[in-house]
């Protein structure tokens, strides 16, 4: 998962707050072998992805395994009114918290939610899980 944004965006630091949750979650499910939470400030960095639109801030991106080449965008929730500028306006405003992010990510359909559960359950163990 990759966050596009600039620390001078106010729309971006408001949204760090769920990103550092969603952060916190990976590594406290122990999913963090599997999932990397990752930002990049484009005011001082380069876009490394040529499908990555780097003008509506913040923006976030979802690289499956396998398909680094198609990364997934996180766009806005379609408004009622059908009013494009509002969906712009509304941006990320969904997400709440680092929970929605997660749900965003397991609805695309690409983890494999039966080996993020056996890493969870080991957790709070010793055990190592290695994927097949």
């Amino acid at each position: 998962m990759l966050l596009i944004q600039s620390t001078s965006c106010g729309h971006c630091k408001r949204f760090s707050i769920f990103w550092n949750e969603l952060s916190s979650l990976v590594e406290a499910m122990n999913w963090s072998s599997v999932i990397h939470v990752m930002k990049i400030d484009v005011t001082k960095n380069d876009i490394p992805h040529d499908k990555i639109n780097a003008w509506d801030l913040p923006s976030v991106y979802y690289f499956p395994a396998g398909e680094k080449k198609n990364p997934i965008e996180m766009t806005p929730v379609t408004r009622k009114d059908g009013n494009p500028q509002s969906d712009y306006d509304e941006g990320l405003s969904w997400v709440r918290s680092g929970y929605d992010l997660v749900k965003w990510m397991v609805n695309q359909g690409k983890l494999d939610l039966e080996f993020l559960s056996k890493l969870d359950s080991t957790s709070n163990s010793n055990e190592k899980i290695v994927e097949e």
